[in-house]
């Protein structure tokens, strides 16, 4: 068992663990029909997207992709909290494995047919997208704006980026260390791409969440409240 496979048990079980220790405050009565209805819409939104090519993962280069699969993640993290973002972003994950093993690549797209790399970051945005919505929240005159909601999403889909590469890097530091490492011109040139590339994706992504994410999700946040 390598470094990776350790880790990725490690964390699997103590976010199972962090899991169960909140949720079992809930009872089986409290999960009702539209709790159901809720969680399969957002899960075939993402597999939805996860499924049709070009859609949830967009391929720009032979070895990077973007992805919009962060959307459906934010906004059910901000209509329904910490739980539902967790949930989201595991499903998340689980769709970039599978497109990992299924339709991957490049060196860099076939890392994440390991689940640690593709699994785990996701889970953690969905955990921290839902944390942070919750405390928005709390703060009634903060949360009627939209501009709030629209920084939060684009500071989360940074975070999304930088926590795919981080583990990436702690996983197999050697490996991207390589892209940014070596004094050689057309290493140093193909760094600069990579990085220009992962960058401005990012920035696309975070400027598609701060529009999409306050803007659909107030929307469904008004229409659950007329339908109660």
């Amino acid at each position: 068992m390598n470094y990776g496979t350790l880790l990725f048990w490690l964390l699997l079980i103590l976010w199972g663990a962090f899991f169960l220790a909140f949720w079992k405050k809930s009872r089986p009565s409290d999960f009702k029909t539209k709790d159901i209805t809720i969680d399969a819409m957002f899960l075939g939104i993402i597999i939805l997207m996860g499924a049709v090519p070009q859609l949830g993962y967009i391929q720009i280069l032979p070895w990077l992709s973007l992805t919009l699969m962060h959307l459906p993640v934010l906004i059910g993290a901000y209509l329904y909290g910490w739980k539902k973002g967790l949930f989201f972003g595991t499903a998340f994950g689980v769709t970039s494995w599978v497109v990992a093993l299924t339709r991957a690549s490049g060196a860099l797209d076939l890392l994440f047919i390991y689940p640690w790399i593709s699994v785990l970051p996701r889970m953690a945005f969905g955990l921290l997208s839902g944390l942070l919505f919750q405390l928005v929240k709390k703060t009634p005159k903060i949360n009627k704006a939209v501009w709030p909601i629209g920084l939060a999403s684009a500071l989360l889909t940074a975070c999304h980026t930088v926590l795919v590469f981080l583990d990436l890097y702690l996983c197999y530091p050697s490996l991207i260390g390589s892209y940014f490492a070596s004094t050689s011109p057309v290493a140093s040139g193909v760094a600069i791409t990579f990085v220009s590339a992962i960058l401005l994706g990012m920035v696309g992504e975070m400027t598609l969440a701060a529009i999409a994410v306050p803007v659909t999700g107030k929307a469904l946040e008004r229409a659950q409240k007329k339908i109660g």
